[in-house]
C-alpha cells in the first residue's frame, strides 16, 4: 500500500500525530501482522473512517426518500413511478450490499432485495 514517490494520488502532505503508548503499540503490532508499515496501516484506518463516515450519510439519505417514497404512496393514488422508487431501494441495498459482503455477485442479491421490498411497499 506504500505509495511511492511520483506515483499514486499525486502531492501528499505530511502530518506529525501523538498517541498514547498503548494506541501505539497496538497499530504497531497491527501493521508487524499485516505486513505493512506504521504509516501504511494508519493511512488505510483513516481512509476507512471516511468511507464509513460517508456511507453512513448516504444511507441515512436513502432511508430517508425511502420514507418519502412510502408516505407519497400512501397519500396519493398516483404515487411515485415504480422505476423511481426500484432505483432508489436498488442502490440502498447496493451501498449496504458492498459494505457487507464486497463481492461481485452483490450486485444481483442487491436487485432481488430491491424488488422484494418494492414489492412489499405496494402490498404485494
Amino acid at each position: 500500500m506504500a505509495w511511492p514517490k511520483g506515483q499514486g494520488k499525486g502531492e501528499t502532505e505530511r502530518f506529525n500525530i501523538r498517541l498514547d503508548r498503548e494506541t501505539g503499540s497496538f497499530y504497531r503490532r497491527k501493521a508487524k501482522e499485516s505486513g505493512m508499515t506504521i504509516s501504511d496501516i494508519l493511512r488505510k484506518t483513516l481512509q476507512e473512517g471516511v468511507v464509513a463516515e460517508n456511507i453512513q450519510d448516504i444511507e441515512d439519505r436513502m432511508k430517508a426518500l425511502i420514507a418519502t417514497i412510502a408516505d407519497i404512496g400512501k397519500r396519493s393514488s398516483g404515487g411515485v413511478s415504480e422505476e423511481l422508487a426500484l432505483s432508489i431501494i436498488t442502490s440502498e441495498a447496493l451501498l449496504t450490499a458492498i459494505v457487507e459482503a464486497q463481492d461481485t455477485k452483490a450486485l444481483y442479491r442487491a436487485q432481488e432485495a430491491a424488488r422484494a421490498k418494492l414489492n412489499k411497499m405496494k402490498g404485494a
